[in-house]
């Protein structure tokens, strides 16, 4: 009986306190001095992670509709970052490929 009431006591908090998420407008994520346009029929998984090993966050992002992955060398700091031109992860010379479906 008392763990039903802790539960419910709990719930009940939850829901007392809970407040309406707000979020910022948002933004386009530039490269090269303008917006990143991953072309017709391409939805983009962005990702941020340290790929070249200088410590700063680095941009991958996958494209849909060609299966590739383009690399934006972060030039800026991680606080304000900067992305200049992108090239396409490559394995063996060929640039890496994802099939969908």
């Amino acid at each position: 009986m008392n763990v039903r009431l802790s539960v419910l006591l709990a719930l009940l908090a939850v829901v007392a306190f809970a407040q309406t998420p707000v979020f910022e407008a948002p933004v386009a994520l530039e490269a090269n001095g303008g917006p990143i346009n991953v072309g017709t029929g391409g939805n983009a998984s962005p990702f941020l992670v340290d790929w070249n090993g200088d410590g700063r966050q680095d941009l991958l992002l996958g494209q849909y509709s060609a299966g590739k992955v383009r690399f934006y060398a972060n030039i800026g700091e991680d606080t304000a970052p900067v992305f200049g031109d992108f090239e396409y992860l490559q394995a063996d010379g060929a640039d890496i490929s994802v099939s969908s479906g």
